[in-house]
């Protein structure tokens, strides 16, 4: 009887510790559930944050801790999480880590990235995670695409111009570096998994070169396996960067036919949900002269779940008016420009607040602008404005685009007061579309090439004077390459060109040919300075007076 209640008593104990020992699975979606393991859980349990923001204020032990695509977790200074972590992200949602602590077991982060061209696309992306070889890299993702030992994954050489793939044997040694970028892709548009540590110290000293065969471009990425605040990058690095029409980073968008997101100062200014760099995600910038250094901070970390390169929109306070985002579309292909009223800028050329396309040559299929004062023909990707000039202002546009398919021009974001009403006037058709309620379609004839034929004009009705002069439309450049001022537009009447130095003197003068849409003047015989263009009307009320840099 004695022998039959000991093995009683054994048996539940056995029950007992197995039961009280059960592996349990806790989960976060702005609640836990079945409860909070935090300083709680054992090395048997699960931890999966499915969404919200999820915060670790103890020590805490987990067989594995998932983080679910736009899900965060910050683990507060001094604490330790022990167990393995995984970070998951989706073509437009990203898991967030941001680490204070200290994290013992392993990290891997599957990074989603676009499948190869030519079904699909590359993808520039930098690790979230340190430490890693690259042969090891490529040995735990056959998805990456290969030719024999070479591999899809290439940092860019500025010192060449070119994207360089790495070779598993000839890079057995090199370790995927935080905060560089890499072009890359996958066979089946699916992740890509990092594996190493986390970064929880700054990421300083990153060169930067300005050599001519790269343009001065350099190819860098978030190195920390969260969202970084862009504003809090570029104040840390403008100062690193080419002032002038490059002053912004530059992402690469695989869904639009332009290929590029370029933030710069107008766009942190703009009234938007704070701007933020995904993990794993690179981008490009172009040097100051002589090269630089770039620096990523842990302060610059940030909660986030948004797409990489895909603003939100809410209001917030800035000294900014007003944002349009203008779309180019035909035949699936679009191609975007922007334009925002701030208080920072002109409409004269703003470092930081007027940036160009990349690369500075408008593509095939794009739509882009040129400055409204001191105009040299620069391709703008973004232009600001001063707010006072909604009320009235012509806007010259380039666009390139084929005969024969049908294109469609219009307003896709907008943040204007109510009563600005915003035209599209084409030259050519001697036509003019309200772009607040209307799109602007159009099948052409012959192929559309750089600017002359359309204009973008704001107007205030409200406005107190406006200037309806027809000569608004005309683009007068400044081509300082050429040594020749470029006067393009269709001219309904007679009109003289009068050219005066910034004293008043008149220097040329030239009657302008009606039958012409581009008229060019010779000024190579100038000294380089500020000048004054006026356009004079047989009519007295059309003049045009602009400001023009001659170089």
């Amino acid at each position: 009887m004695k022998t039959l209640k000991s093995t009683f008593l054994l048996l539940f104990a056995i029950f007992a510790f197995n039961f009280t020992n059960a592996q349990i699975s806790y989960t976060y979606n702005g609640i836990w559930s079945p409860s909070n393991p935090v300083g709680v859980s054992t090395s048997d349990d699960e931890i999966e944050i499915e969404s919200g923001v999820a915060i670790i204020d103890a020590n805490t032990t987990c067989s594995s801790l998932v983080i679910n695509e736009g899900a965060t977790v910050i683990l507060n200074s001094g604490y330790t999480l022990t167990g393995d972590v995984e970070l998951y992200s989706s073509s437009y949602s990203f898991a967030s880590i941001i680490s204070n602590g200290t994290v013992v077991g392993d990290v891997s982060y599957y990074r989603h990235v676009a499948q190869v061209a030519p079904i699909g696309t590359n993808d520039l992306i930098s690790s979230p995670l340190s430490g890693q070889l690259f042969p090891d890299f490529a040995s735990d993702n056959v998805n990456l695409p290969a030719l024999a030992d070479l591999r899809a994954f290439a940092p860019y050489n500025t010192a060449t111009g070119l994207y360089e793939n790495y070779d598993v044997k000839l890079n057995q040694y090199t370790e995927i570096e935080s905060g560089i970028g890499y072009r890359t892709a996958t066979t089946d548009d699916s992740e890509l998994v990092f594996t190493g540590e986390i970064r929880t110290d700054d990421v300083l000293d990153i060169l930067i070169s300005d050599d001519a065969a790269g343009s001065g471009w350099n190819l860098i990425g978030n190195p920390y396996p969260s969202y970084i605040d862009f504003a809090s990058f570029f104040a840390v690095n403008e100062s690193q960067l080419e002032s002038g029409l490059a002053h912004a980073i530059y992402g690469f968008d695989g869904d639009t036919s332009d290929g590029w997101v370029i933030w710069n100062q107008a766009v942190i200014d703009a009234p938007d949900v704070p701007e933020m760099i995904a993990p794993g995600q690179a981008f490009f910038v172009k040097s100051k002269p002589g090269g630089g250094l770039i620096d990523f901070t842990t302060s610059m970390r940030c909660i986030g779940s948004s797409d990489d390169f895909i603003a939100g929109r809410s209001e917030t306070t800035s000294p900014h008016h007003g944002h349009i985002k203008l779309n180019l579309s035909s035949n699936g292909s679009n191609f975007d420009s922007d334009f925002y009223f701030n208080d920072n800028a002109t409409c004269g050329f703003d470092p930081g607040y007027d940036s160009g396309l990349y690369g500075s040559t408008p593509p095939e299929f794009s739509i882009y602008s040129n400055l409204i004062e001191e105009n040299s023909g620069l391709a703008l990707a973004i232009q600001a404005m001063n707010p006072e000039s909604m009320d009235d202002v012509v806007i010259p546009l380039g666009v390139n685009a084929t005969q024969g398919e049908q294109i469609t021009i219009s307003i896709i974001e907008t943040d204007m007061p109510e009563n600005i009403n915003i035209y599209l006037e084409d030259a050519v058709t001697n036509s003019s579309m309200l772009l607040n309620s209307n799109d602007y379609v159009f099948t052409p004839t012959s192929d559309v090439a750089g600017v002359g034929r359309f204009y973008l004009r704001f107007t205030n009705p409200e406005a107190l004077s406006i200037d309806n002069s027809k000569l608004n439309t005309i683009s007068i450049i400044s081509n300082n390459s050429n040594k020749t001022i470029e006067i393009n537009g269709q001219l309904e009447n007679d009109t003289k060109a009068e050219l005066y130095d910034i004293n008043g003197r008149l220097i040329l003068e030239s009657a302008l040919n009606t039958n012409s849409t581009t008229q060019i003047l010779d000024v190579r015989y100038l000294i380089p300075g500020v000048y004054v263009m006026a356009l004079n009307g047989d009519d007295t009320n059309e003049q045009r007076v602009e400001k023009l840099l001659i170089k």
